[in-house]
């Protein structure tokens, strides 16, 4: 027993079952219950022995604390660890997306950043699904245009049902119509490779046009129908394009660019040099040779009605207007005035004062479905002749020589104008045609 008592000083109650043999009262109302360890002999129920476990326990407290800790320390960093590749991959993606779906539905021309994916093959799902969306978005601005712009909006605002057939709206603009010269001749001649011809004559046209603040509207195979917007002319209200000369000198610039871009670039072959154009059958080559690429335009201001045409199968968001069928006339009547551009008057007036300084007056005429007559302007600098002008009358006679055909479809009228001019008896007849044409080559065409 003393031997037992030396070796366990943390013995604090023993009993043999009548009375405690030993009890260390003090030590042992300072403990709690999980700090006491009793043992019962197996022999006999009633010999109880009662030990001091608090350091036991305390060192097991300070134990479950540092796993614990441990333990928290870890599920936080993983946390942390899933959270971060759960925002990256997940979260973040879904949220560009919804701000890409978001800027679109408030500005459907926005500039879309594109999705660089540098991982290969390896891209997540929601790469590929981001890439995709903003692809989307780039194909409805290219697809739909400046005139698209509301129905992608309405579209992506609203979470109803699809409804591409939106009201149109009245809008105030300069119009563009261009058209490529002898394009069936082309046609023939390229076959497959016209599309490559087409493309790159657009390719320059969409380019200036864009960079003057215009928007290509139509590809109509060889036709452009190019637009500049006016402020405030939405809904009927008046336009504040009288004051936007800028605008209208920038429109005038950049279809003279045009001209003058395509122009340089020489004959059919040469044009299609660097663009895969190489195979021109042989029976055409030479033909195409001295086909020399060139491109006529019509500009014209107006209003016209801007929205979707078509059904809820296909639908075009465009213009319709009687102005824009103007523009088109006015491209149309190039050909027979033996120049690249044509303007009409209202499109003339919007000009700044230097600008219509260095154009003049071409003719006065009605074109078909207008109800009053339209002056027709020209910009010298852009004629086909523009660079090699006439300094005689002999030279203009030449130069604006009719076929045998045309003269002898014409040869009374112009017999009875000769006459006139060569008779003694209208002398005010040769007075007014000579000083005309001291004016024209005087280039005095006010």
């Amino acid at each position: 027993r003393e031997s037992f008592f030396g070796s366990h000083d943390n013995i604090v109650a023993f009993s043999d079952g009548a009375e405690y043999d030993f009890l260390d009262g003090a030590r042992l109302d300072s403990l709690r219950d999980v700090e006491i360890l009793t043992l019962v002999s197996d022999t006999d129920e009633a010999v109880t022995a009662s030990f001091d476990v608090s350091q036991d326990t305390a060192t097991q407290a300070i134990l479950s604390i540092v796993i614990t800790a441990f333990v928290s320390i870890l599920l936080a960093s993983m946390g942390l660890l899933f959270s971060r590749d759960a925002y990256q991959l997940v979260i973040h993606p879904i949220e560009k997306m919804k701000h890409t779906v978001q800027q679109l539905s408030e500005n459907p021309l926005l500039h879309l950043e594109r999705v660089k994916n540098n991982r290969g093959n390896d891209s997540s799902e929601t790469d590929v699904l981001e890439q995709a969306i903003t692809k989307m978005a780039a194909l409805l601005q290219v697809g739909f245009g400046s005139a698209g712009a509301e129905i992608i909006a309405k579209n992506l605002s609203d979470m109803g049902e699809l409804n591409p057939m939106i009201p149109g709206v009245r809008v105030n603009a300069i119009f563009g119509f261009a058209d490529i010269r002898n394009f069936t001749f082309a046609t023939e001649g390229l076959q497959q490779d016209v599309m490559i011809f087409v493309n790159k004559v657009a390719a320059i046209t969409h380019q200036h046009v864009v960079s003057s603040g215009g928007h290509p509207n139509k590809n109509i195979g060889d036709a452009f129908l190019l637009v500049w917007k006016l402020k405030g002319g939405k809904n009927g209200t008046k336009s504040s394009g009288d004051l936007q000369k800028d605008l209208y000198n920038s429109a005038l610039a950049a279809c003279q660019r045009v001209i003058r871009d395509i122009k340089s670039c020489g004959n059919l072959a040469s044009f299609l040099d660097d663009d895969g154009g190489g195979n021109i059958s042989t029976a055409w080559a030479s033909s195409l040779k001295s086909y020399n690429v060139a491109i006529g335009v019509g500009l014209h201001k107006g209003w016209a009605i801007e929205g979707a045409i078509g059904s809820k199968v296909k639908i075009d968001a465009s213009y319709l207007s009687p102005h824009v069928n103007i523009a088109s006339r006015l491209e149309a009547a190039t050909k027979q005035y033996r120049v690249p551009l044509l303007m009409s008057e209202a499109f003339f007036t919007g000009l700044s004062g230097h600008v219509q300084s260095t154009c003049r007056r071409v003719d006065r005429v009605m074109f078909k479905g207008s109800t009053d007559p339209i002056q027709l302007y020209h910009v010298p600098g852009a004629s086909d002749w523009s660079n090699d002008p006439v300094s005689n009358h002999n030279e203009l006679v030449a130069i604006t020589a009719w076929d045998e055909d045309t003269y002898e479809q014409y040869r009374g009228l112009i017999r009875d104008a000769q006459n006139k001019i060569d008779s003694d008896n209208e002398i005010s007849h040769r007075d007014v045609y000579d000083c005309l044409i001291n004016a024209y080559l005087d280039k005095d065409w006010t």
